[in-house]
């Protein structure tokens, strides 16, 4: 069980915490702290599938922005110090007053730091510790906030330009203020003789999708698959301008559970290969499998992966054609053909 839901499920069982109205757990994930909830109406912010999926399948309602007011809003940490802090921000302006805010963070994702900044916001917080986490409440008083940090951290949040570039991004995207170098090389040996149908997996804010229709007007139709749905907001901005060029279709979706389009000409990615801080080449694995099924006979995969991880084998079980295009910082580019 994930440390900090552990932490949280604790810290319920030790402290009464009071609602006068809904709960809402931002980037909400399965513990058995939920069943401490039951009884009160629960709504989950989750911008990650297949998090939401899991909620989902259980029957708990999700939302990816919520709007609606409560009177207890539970805070999980993430590895993006600007996002944890948005979601702090986005819940106190949610809560009515008098309402309680709840934090959840690991050791490791910097709990002491944002157990500072909660007490700064809200004028002091009391804290727990447990599961190598720190969970730490507070109460909104109007008149207590701190409203230069709210204003800040809710603007910090939001969809903002990636420095550099015309692209805008925002905390809890992979890669949100940069170009993420394995991209920027596959970027490079994209070729220009693109046609037809293709999709873009594990898309992010739309960098290699933008820089493939940069390069060929001969693309009729483009998918976009990405989990994080931050991310998908995000690449319908970068993308706009050539939406009167080609059919763009935008998916929140777990490339791993296989793809909903099939025949497709070709198919371009910079697959994950980790979810938390250890490597998971099954990831990446799985990408390329979905790719491949995807894929008409005939049709091209492109791909950039750290020059460690061992797909070649299993690319040879699916591939007429496979070569290596270019190796350079760690990284290396391979061309597919099914």
């Amino acid at each position: 069980m994930n440390p900090q839901a552990s932490a949280l499920d604790k810290f319920l069982e030790q402290h009464a915490v009071e609602s006068e109205g809904d709960v809402l757990i931002f980037r909400a994930i399965l513990g058995d702290y939920l069943r401490r909830l039951d009884g009160h109406s629960m709504l989950c912010q989750q911008t990650y599938k297949p998090e939401a999926d899991a909620l989902v399948k259980l029957g708990f309602k999700v939302v990816a922005d919520p709007d609606a007011p409560c009177g207890l809003c539970i805070v999980f940490a993430t590895k993006h110090k600007e996002e944890t802090l948005y979601h702090m921000a986005r819940a106190v302006s949610l809560l009515s007053e008098g309402g309680t805010l709840v934090v959840a963070a690991a050791n490791d994702l910097g709990a002491p730091s944002l157990e500072k900044r909660c007490a700064e916001l809200l004028g002091g917080v009391r804290a727990f510790s447990k599961h190598k986490c720190r969970v730490f409440c507070g109460t909104k008083e109007t008149a207590r906030l701190g409203q230069a940090l709210l204003a800040s951290w809710l603007s910090a949040g939001e969809l903002q330009p990636i420095p550099g570039t015309d692209l805008v991004s925002r905390p809890g995207v992979f890669s949100w203020n940069r170009i993420d170098p394995g991209s920027r090389l596959l970027a490079e040996y994209l070729p220009d003789d693109l046609t037809g149908r293709g999709a873009d997996l594990g898309a992010g804010y739309g960098y290699l999708s933008r820089m493939l229709l940069a390069r060929t007007r001969s693309v009729a139709e483009l998918h976009l698959f990405e989990a994080e749905w931050k991310a998908l907001e995000a690449a319908r901005r970068n993308l706009a301008a050539f939406a009167h060029g080609v059919q763009l279709h935008f998916h929140w979706h777990d490339v791993t559970a296989g793809l909903p389009t099939d025949r497709l000409d070709f198919v371009v990615m910079n697959p994950p290969f980790h979810t938390g801080r250890e490597a998971e080449p099954g990831l990446g694995q799985a990408f390329i499998r979905a790719a491949l099924a995807s894929l008409k006979p005939g049709g091209r995969l492109y791909v950039v992966a750290n020059r460690h991880l061992p797909y070649e084998k299993l690319v040879r079980t699916y591939a007429e054609h496979e070569k290596t295009l270019a190796e350079a910082g760690g990284y290396k580019v391979m061309e597919v053909r099914k």
